[in-house]
């Protein structure tokens, strides 16, 4: 029973990661949590291995689409990289009851951030886009989306996507597509460091990682092909209230 359910999460992982770039590995964390009982420091850095598989295949069907903003990704890749190893190095120190809330409310912020770029996608093409932000602004804001992310990414074991979709979208003015596939790109490298040092810490039990990884490569492929096609406003919504109610849910539980 416990390899079906985590062939299920596997499969939450990549599909999420593809279709929408960011949510994979953070609902990852309470599903392993809930469903199979995992201590809360192995829940969250176990599907790291299974992330960085997800996130190339995905980034790879973005990459042939031309999607991904290579210049824009590296520049920000520059300052998250240090600071994943830090929010790594910090994971193990962490009482187990912080890092599931924290995890509860880091989903909530993403789940709304789905909402309300659902929303934001709605009303493009019915309104004037917003004037771009000055170079030096928006330069100053994307090294901070970099820091956050790439703390983020090692603390909570996550690709850091939740951030860097957001601010590519928003700071960056990318088509959502674009921003989607860039923060993917920036999730596939992020993991690569993220793993190495988690799993010198000893917090990944590596048979359920590599177990996550049979179904979440192939999910990601699907979800990133159908993102190609079917990205709406609607699928954002939907996704997004789906996701809160799951997040809400998991933080209450946390808490109790």
């Amino acid at each position: 029973m416990d390899i079906l359910l985590t062939l299920l999460i596997g499969a939450i992982i990549g599909f999420s990661a593809g279709m929408f770039g960011v949510g994979g590995a953070l609902l990852s964390t309470p599903l392993l949590r809930l469903l199979l009982g995992m201590p809360a420091v192995l829940a969250v850095a176990t599907p790291l291995p299974a992330a960085i598989p997800a996130a190339i295949s995905g980034s790879i069907i973005y990459a042939r689409q031309k999607m991904v903003r290579f210049d824009i990704a590296w520049r920000t890749l520059v300052v998250a990289f240090p600071l994943t190893a830090v929010g790594a190095l910090l994971t193990g120190q962490t009482p187990d009851a912080v890092l599931m809330v924290l995890t509860g409310l880091v989903l909530i912020w993403s789940a709304w951030s789905f909402i309300e770029r659902g929303w934001q996608i709605g009303k493009r093409g019915k309104t004037q886009p917003h004037p771009a932000d000055s170079p030096n602004q928006a330069g100053a804001m994307m090294y901070g989306a970099g820091a956050l992310s790439g703390f983020l990414s090692g603390f909570l074991a996550i690709g850091g996507g939740i951030v860097l979709g957001p601010a590519f979208m928003n700071v960056a003015k990318l088509p959502t597509k674009t921003a989607v596939a860039t923060s993917l790109f920036c999730v596939a490298c992020l993991s690569i460091p993220n793993t190495i040092t988690h799993g010198l810490e000893g917090n990944i039990d590596w048979p359920t990682g590599l177990l996550l990884c049979c179904t979440s490569i192939p999910c990601s492929m699907l979800g990133a092909r159908l993102a190609t096609r079917l990205h709406s406003a609607t699928l954002e919504r939907i996704y997004g209230a789906l996701m809160m109610a799951f997040a809400v849910g998991f933080t209450i539980w946390s808490l109790w």
